[in-house]
């Protein structure tokens, strides 16, 4: 065969190739919409440190019912953005935790109870995303570490060393 057909047979399969892997892993993060995440198996993402994964928790701050809003009760680095609406961020700690919001990383969306219809509004904002199965209350439920208080957003710097 002669060398430039060659290369370019080579090129065609490149090229095939890589359109199939683009839309399988499309297709992979459209089934990772439709299948929430239970409460034990994004616990043992966070505690993987080679992963980056995104807390992004719709709750309003706060709340009366048992499960409580953002300040009574949440996954530890959960970033506040009740119910994805930006309107709702009015405050300077607030605006700081949506800047903190990125659409291309990971995200899990934390509703009291894993409410479908929030997550659909809120998964149109992010590229891959799942809902977690029963919301902060399956966290609960499930004895789970969780932190409370006031959004504060981390320090600027980097951790660990000796001083």
């Amino acid at each position: 065969m002669k060398p430039k057909i060659e290369r370019g047979a080579y090129i065609a399969i490149i090229l095939v190739l890589a359109v199939i892997l683009l839309y399988l892993g499309k297709k992979e993060v459209e089934l990772k919409k439709q299948i929430p995440i239970t409460a034990e198996e994004l616990y043992k993402k966070l505690s993987n440190p080679k992963l980056k994964v995104q807390i992004v928790d719709v709750r309003e701050l706060t709340s009366d019912d048992e499960v409580g809003g953002y300040e009574d009760s949440r996954i530890p680095g959960a970033i506040p953005f009740p119910n994805c609406d930006e309107s709702k961020m009015d405050t300077e700690n607030l605006k700081e935790a949506l800047k903190r919001i990125n659409p291309y990383v990971y995200t899990i969306i934390v509703s009291a109870d894993g409410n479908l219809e929030i997550f659909k509004k809120c998964a149109s904002k992010f590229t891959n995303v799942q809902n977690l199965a029963g919301g902060m209350k399956a966290w609960q439920d499930a004895g789970l570490p969780d932190e409370s208080g006031e959004y504060t957003p981390p320090k600027a710097g980097g951790g660990g060393g000796c001083l």
